[in-house]
């Protein structure tokens, strides 16, 4: 069976939500005409007309080379032009002109990721921590480069931490629950998506979630239930009707699999996750003619579906048969 850990969910965490070119209230540094120019540099960048931008932050700087806002905003338009060195460059100038600015560090910290230096970006992250223990720009980009790190424990006790700051917030429950669950700790995951069950009980994405994390955790006739909730609320969700099947396959219900299956491939007709799923359950059944013609189908939508095939146990059965050979080789 092809296995997906977790189900797609549409939501989006920005590693950092704070605008990189904005100001600080009252400018420390500048002449009212390096001012004028950084200001109209801002709008531009903002715009996505980042040459001009970058044109108006030089000439800010060359009003007044002391003005940190200018180097902050010319690194940020360079951040975003993924002239990274060059950023880089103009960052520390504004950070030696003012140590203390949080978002020329939070700059910083998203330069070093894009660069791929991890350990740089995190320990950048961790300054803007101990300079504004609450920031969680800081704390955003700390949980991204922890998880690009593979430093699970870390990032989810750093995902604690956004949720202390903001216990209300379904989202940042939602990525701990997803994150937990692909690490493979599906106890941590389940009390996250207990919690997002209770807060919003007519969620069947949370539903299906929390059953995802009950058959990881061999709890079958608990999963089934939930993702009985699940289609019951929504029923034209196909991803939950796949799901659905595959736990019911571990389950060893694989005739409910199957109608499951059937349901999700109605939904979305080249769904092939599900048709590849239908095909092992009926491989399982020992029913070669269909379990062939559904891997024919879901190849055919989805060549990469070969590869999982090969090394599938539940198409075993199969292995032998010059069909399967063909299809897979």
């Amino acid at each position: 069976m092809k296995k997906r850990i977790f189900i797609a969910v549409l939501v989006c965490m920005a590693i950092m939500a704070a605008n990189c070119l904005a100001s600080d209230a009252t400018p420390a540094h500048g002449s009212d005409s390096a001012k004028v120019y950084v200001d109209r540099a801002r709008e531009l960048a903002n715009a996505r007309k980042l040459d001009e931008a970058l044109s108006a932050f030089d000439k800010a700087i060359a009003f007044d080379s002391s003005y940190e806002d200018a180097w902050r905003g010319k690194g940020a338009v360079l951040w975003m032009q993924d002239h990274q060195n060059e950023a880089l460059v103009a960052t520390d100038k504004a950070i030696q002109l003012k140590a203390d600015d949080v978002k020329a560090w939070l700059n910083k910290g998203r330069i070093y990721l894009r660069m791929g230096k991890n350990e740089d970006a995190l320990h950048t992250f961790e300054h803007v921590s101990i300079m504004d223990p609450k920031n969680e720009d800081a704390l955003m980009g700390r949980f991204a480069t922890l998880r690009d790190l593979k430093r699970t424990d870390e990032m989810l006790t750093t995902l604690d931490k956004l949720i202390e700051l903001k216990p209300e917030d379904s989202e940042r429950w939602l990525r701990k629950g997803m994150e937990a669950a692909e690490a493979g700790k599906f106890d941590t995951a389940l009390t996250a998506f207990d919690l997002l069950t209770k807060m919003h009980p007519d969620s069947a994405v949370y539903w299906v979630g929390k059953g995802q994390c009950l058959a990881g955790l061999q709890r079958f006739p608990e999963a089934l239930s939930a993702l009985d909730k699940a289609t019951t609320m929504a029923p034209g969700l196909g991803d939950a009707w796949n799901i659905k099947g595959t736990v019911q396959s571990k389950a060893q219900k694989l005739d409910d699999a199957i109608v499951s299956y059937n349901k999700a491939i109605e939904l979305e007709p080249k769904f092939a996750e599900a048709t590849y799923n239908r095909a092992c359950a009926y491989a399982l059944k020992g029913d070669k003619a269909k379990a062939l013609a559904d891997l024919k189908t879901a190849i055919a939508s989805d060549v990469s579906i070969k590869f999982v095939a090969i090394k599938d146990d539940d198409l075993k059965s199969l292995r032998d048969d010059p069909e399967f050979k063909k299809l897979t080789e």
